[in-house]
């Protein structure tokens, strides 16, 4: 009857757990655009429930009727944010120069210990520095409030 017993509680752990990480990772959970002076920046968010996981934004600028002073400086402040980004081991941080486009994506796992480095070097404003997860929800919220849009 012990056996028996500790046999029903183990599976009834088990399940209990299985069902505590059963939530899948959705890619894209939302995404979201922001146009300012020419340039598109555009948001994705993967997310397990309410949690971000990770983002990734993806910067356009074009760069037609630059002049190659301009295309320079351009180039220079996407060299310091490349070495910026090199910091982290767990960022991605890459930029290509296309046919009259300049295209820099910016990928971020969110977990604890890399947001807390990116959070302390400034390059993801949030309201409380102590932060250790993303909301979703709350992050959209606050996105939009700044004039982001978010595909439906």
């Amino acid at each position: 009857m012990r056996k028996l017993m500790c046999v029903m509680l183990s599976c009834m752990m088990l399940l209990g757990l299985t069902a505590c990480g059963g939530e899948e990772e959705v890619k894209n959970a939302a995404v979201g655009t922001f146009e300012q002076n020419g340039i598109t920046i555009t948001m994705s968010f993967d997310a397990k429930g309410d949690k971000v996981t990770r983002l990734t934004q993806k910067s356009v600028i074009p760069t037609e009727g630059y002049t190659e002073e301009q295309l320079q400086a351009l180039r220079e402040v996407v060299d310091q944010a490349a070495a910026t980004y090199d910091d982290f081991e767990s960022v991605e941080y890459t930029s290509e120069e296309e046919e009259g486009q300049m295209v820099e994506t910016i990928v971020i796992p969110t977990d604890e210990e890399t947001l807390k480095q990116v959070v302390e070097a400034g390059l993801l404003p949030v309201d409380d520095e102590n932060v250790t997860e993303l909301s979703l929800e709350q992050t959209k919220k606050n996105l939009e409030d700044t004039g982001w849009t978010f595909e439906e």
